[in-house]
């Protein structure tokens, strides 16, 4: 199985979102002057067979046009995820619903205006995301314990990297989606061994849902990724949405790097709902609590630590956390090794899966590991 790895000397973040939903939708035909009746669909899914294409955030007061504002950034980070040059881009009408840029045609939504900001969502025209994108869809409502919407606890089957992560409470939502983005690279560092190394970070939150890796790799020919052949950029690209409260859960794709655990066998859904047997050879950690700094990524880390313990505890092997040593291998798999005066135990571990569970403002955090 290929060794996932991926570095950066910096990294950009460049907040976006790309549209999909999995309400029922209340369809609009005429996009001059259009009023969404709920929330924009696209807000919620934001990449998707709809639609592919980003949302950009701006304060709805402020000095010059920031709703135009809004909608050059939006087609500028949509630009960035597909390579596209913007070079013409301030001599067009932001204001269109079709703009073009680089001999392809970009779609603008109208913009959605909702809580002192201006949201806008820019993608890859076609008739029917042009259709698509002025639908309305009830905001959906995350229920972690009930795995409702269902992607909270779909295994990734699809050919590309993703991980199902939060984000909690920020001073604005641009810093919310930034922080989900921080995290869900986190979360890929444990589970598969993606590699971030930012000497320098330029966070900018210029919009909400994707973020291009490519510009930031170093030497990716050599590097232990496997890249789609096809794929010229690696974005991560954020696919779905929902909020549990004041908390923020997405999914999110690392598009161009392909998933080494797509041909693996399935895993039982609701591994959640009983713990002492998530399924043969395999084991759950848990963690709950604050720590110092309370980084979604240190509450995964210890409870992968725990998952490792009981899975050790499973073979009959009564051990304490100090008695077990961890290796953390290439590609996001670990070696554990338990030697006493009565045992002597090594084994190869691989993360199948990462929920969170629990209050909103506070969720805790399972880990799913399988013995190999």
């Amino acid at each position: 199985m290929a060794k996932q790895h991926l570095q950066l000397t910096t990294f950009v973040l460049v907040l976006i979102l790309i549209a999909g939903c999995s309400s029922t939708p209340t369809a609009s035909t005429d996009p001059g002057n259009h009023q969404y009746t709920q929330t924009p669909c696209w807000l919620h899914t934001p990449y998707s067979s709809q639609a592919q294409g980003v949302i950009a955030i701006t304060a709805e007061f402020g000095s010059g046009d920031t709703k135009a504002l809004s909608r050059e950034m939006a087609v500028a980070s949509l630009a960035e995820v597909y390579n596209l040059s913007t070079q013409g881009l301030d001599e067009q009408d932001i204001y269109q619903n079709t703009i073009s840029l680089s001999g392809h045609s970009i779609g603008l939504a109208p913009t959605w205006t909702h809580a002192g900001q201006h949201i806008s969502y820019a993608y890859l025209a076609n008739t029917q995301a042009d259709h698509w994108v002025l639908n309305s869809c009830a905001q959906p409502r995350c229920q972690p314990e009930r795995c409702s919407p269902s992607w909270l606890c779909e295994e990734n089957t699809n050919h590309y990297l993703s991980a199902v992560t939060v984000s909690q409470l920020a001073a604005t939502q641009r810093e919310q989606y930034r922080f989900l983005f921080e995290n869900a690279l986190a979360q890929l560092r444990t589970t598969h061994g993606v590699k971030v190394e930012a000497s320098r970070a330029q966070l900018h939150t210029r919009s909400g849902s994707a973020l291009n890796l490519s510009s930031y790799l170093r030497e990716r020919e050599h590097s232990s990724f496997q890249f789609s052949e096809m794929s010229g950029s690696v974005p991560l690209v954020l696919t779905d949405s929902c909020r549990y409260d004041t908390t923020l859960y997405g999914r999110l794709m690392l598009k161009g790097v392909t998933n080494p655990h797509a041909d693996l066998l399935p895993i039982n859904q609701d591994w959640h709902l009983d713990l002492s047997s998530p399924g043969e050879g395999m084991a759950v950690g848990h963690f709950s609590g604050m720590l110092s700094h309370n980084l979604i990524s240190l509450r995964i880390e210890y409870a992968l630590r725990n998952a490792l313990l009981e899975l050790a505890r499973s073979h009959q092997v009564q051990i304490t956390s100090d008695q077990l040593h961890i290796n953390n291998l290439d590609g996001g798999y670990y070696s554990m090794e338990l030697v006493t005066e009565d045992t002597q135990m090594q084994m190869r571990v691989r993360v199948r899966s990462v929920r969170f569970l629990g209050t909103s403002d506070d969720p805790d955090v399972y880990v799913l590991v399988e013995g190999m």
